[in-house]
């Protein structure tokens, strides 16, 4: 296949899967209440504020406005940790040196 042909069918198959998600959301989203709460699989949707929730009977999936403030924290909270590591690594070395120094000083006194 050219490399236009790959192209027109990923295009396609791209197109196919979005109608097929926006169909199978479609339908959830408009069940009745009961048969959401029965159901093992419902997906609920809410604009505003932002909502979007997909439940399982084991799993749920959300995306809602906090995410940004969630993956902020996380992020800081990464920070922090790699601020952390490096602190305690350059207190490991100080330990060494010293660990070192003494051992040496040991050596000294005891080749005499």
């Amino acid at each position: 296949m050219r490399k236009k042909g790959k192209s027109k069918f990923f295009l396609v198959i791209v197109i196919y899967f979005l109608i097929f998600a926006y169909g199978f959301i479609k339908i959830n989203y408009n069940k009745p209440e009961l048969v959401k709460q029965k159901s093992k699989f419902t997906i609920d949707l809410k604009l505003k504020p932002v909502d979007f929730k997909i439940e399982t009977a084991d799993y749920v999936f959300y995306v809602n406005n906090k995410i940004a403030i969630n993956i902020k924290e996380k992020y800081i909270n990464l920070k922090e940790f790699i601020n952390v590591k490096g602190k305690f690594i350059n207190v490991k070395e100080k330990c060494i040196s010293v660990e070192e120094k003494c051992i040496n000083v040991f050596n000294d006194i005891f080749s005499k």
